[in-house]
């Protein structure tokens, strides 16, 4: 089982983002998950990590690659958070 970081984003209060993960084997399986950070926000002395990561869409390629499609949301309303987005992956 293989952990690999995806990088991070930084996302602004009660908004969203979306990536596109694309180049695993059509023999590999692939889950999410985030990591997530407090940002700042104007007149927060205690700002929240809080955010949602949904796993969407999946693509097959014609190459025989696999794509993904993920959405994570901050739900945190008055400050920004940031996200490390990790993906787990298995193969058949």
């Amino acid at each position: 089982m293989a952990v690999i970081d995806l990088g991070w984003d930084t996302i602004a209060a009660n908004s969203s983002t979306n990536w596109f993960v694309h180049g695993w084997s059509q023999n590999e399986s692939v889950v999410f998950s985030i990591v997530v950070f407090p940002g700042t926000g104007e007149g927060v002395p205690n700002p929240l990590g809080h955010a949602t990561l949904t796993q969407g869409e999946s693509f097959q390629h014609v190459d025989g690659t696999s794509a993904y499609k993920i959405y994570m949301q901050n739900n945190a309303p008055f400050n920004s958070c940031s996200v490390h987005v990790l993906a787990q992956v298995e193969s058949l």
